[in-house]
C-alpha cells in the first residue's frame, strides 16, 4: 500500500487510481472514502478512465453525494472516451444499441425507460404474492448473473443463538452478494425499477444477492421474516427493522423444476427468464404473515439463476 501511495505521489496517474478505489473500498487497507474520492476525482482528471468509471458509480449510486444520472453518464462517457473497456461495453448495453460515438450513446440512455416496471398481476388468493411479467429483459438477465457469479459461496442462514449466519442442511444452495466492489450502473437502474414496483424506497433495500441451485439444491420451506419471539432475531429487527418485502427475479428458464412454492397457500410458481415475483412477509397491520413461508424447489435438471431483494421496514445499513 506504502508503494502505491509512493507512486501516486511520484504521479503515476494509474496508481493513483489504484489507489482511489482501495480507499474507497477499504481493500488492502482501512477504509477511508472521502481520501479515496479525492484521489478518483484527481485520477480522473489526469485522463485515468477507470477513475472516472468509479464517479459514474457512485454519482448513480448516490455515494458520498446526492445520486445524479446526468453526472453518472457523464463520468461514464468520459471513462469509454478514455479507452476503458468496462465502461464502453456497459455504455452501449445502456444506450441499447452499438457504436463508439459516446456522447451520442450518452444521449441515448433513457434512464426513466430503464427504471419503469410493468404492472404486477395476482397469481393467488392472497393479495400478497403478485408476478410481473417481462420485468427484466434476457440480455440485462445474463449481464446481472455475470456481475456477481465469481463471487459465489454457499448461502447461510440466519443464527437463532446469536447474531450472523451460519450454514445449514435447510439450504443448499450458493450464493453471491452484489457489492458496491461488483456493482454498476444497469444494476442500480434495475434495483430502482424494483423500487417502482414495490413502491417502497431503495435506503430500505438490503444488499441484493445472486442466487444459484444445482440440480438437486434447494431452500427448504422458511419465512424471511425476522421472528421477534426469537431473541438473536429480535436484536436484528430492533437494529435493522423487519424484514417486510422480498423481491425475487427469475434471471433464466433453461432448467426443470425448481419452482418457488407456497404451501400454505397452495401455490407453484415457476418464473419466465425476465419475470419477477413480489410477496409481502408482514400483513398491512404490520402483523407477521405465517402464509408466506416458501421454498425454493430443487431443479431436476439445469441450474437456476435467481436475483432476490429483501427489503426492511426502515433504512438499512448496507442497502442501496
Amino acid at each position: 500500500m506504502e508503494t502505491l501511495r509512493a507512486r501516486a505521489r511520484d504521479g503515476d496517474v494509474r496508481a493513483l487510481g489504484v489507489l482511489g478505489k482501495r480507499l474507497l473500498l477499504g481493500l488492502g487497507t482501512a477504509a477511508a472514502p472521502q481520501e479515496g474520492h479525492a484521489c478518483l476525482m484527481d485520477a480522473a482528471a489526469r485522463g485515468d478512465g477507470e477513475a472516472s468509471a468509479q464517479l459514474a458509480l457512485l454519482a448513480g449510486w448516490g455515494v458520498l453525494r446526492p445520486q445524479n444520472w446526468p453526472e453518472a453518464l457523464e463520468h461514464l462517457q468520459r471513462a469509454a472516451a478514455l479507452g476503458w473497456l468496462p465502461a464502453q461495453r456497459e455504455l452501449r448495453f445502456l444506450a441499447r444499441q452499438d457504436g463508439d460515438d459516446w456522447p451520442t450513446l450518452r444521449a441515448r440512455v433513457d434512464i426513466a425507460a430503464w427504471t419503469a416496471a410493468p404492472a404486477a398481476r395476482q397469481i393467488s388468493a392472497s393479495s400478497q404474492v403478485r408476478a410481473i411479467d417481462g420485468f427484466a429483459t434476457p440480455a440485462e438477465c445474463a449481464w446481472l448473473v455475470e456481475l456477481a457469479r465469481s463471487g459465489l459461496r454457499r448461502a447461510q442462514v440466519y443464527r437463532k443463538d446469536a447474531a450472523g449466519y451460519t450454514e445449514s442442511g435447510t439450504r443448499t444452495n450458493s450464493e453471491a452478494d452484489y457489492t458496491f466492489g461488483n456493482a454498476d450502473l444497469v444494476l442500480r437502474l434495475v434495483i430502482e425499477r424494483i423500487a417502482g414496483a414495490v413502491g417502497l424506497p431503495t435506503r430500505q433495500f438490503e444488499v441484493a444477492k445472486l442466487l444459484h441451485y444445482e440440480p438437486g439444491e434447494q431452500f427448504a420451506p422458511h419465512h424471511d421474516f425476522q421472528d421477534p419471539a426469537i431473541p438473536a432475531l429480535a436484536r436484528e429487527v430492533a437494529r435493522r427493522g423487519q424484514r417486510i418485502a422480498t423481491v425475487l427475479v427469475y434471471l433464466n428458464d433453461d432448467f426443470e423444476g425448481g419452482e418457488t412454492a407456497f404451501p400454505r397457500l397452495g401455490l407453484r410458481h415457476r418464473g419466465a427468464t425476465g419475470d419477477a415475483l413480489l410477496f409481502a412477509n408482514v400483513r398491512p397491520d404490520g402483523a407477521l404473515d405465517h402464509d408466506s413461508l416458501h421454498a425454493g424447489l430443487p431443479p431436476t435438471r439445469g441450474v437456476k439463476w435467481v436475483l432476490s431483494q429483501w427489503i426492511r421496514s426502515r433504512p438499512v445499513d448496507g442497502g442501496a
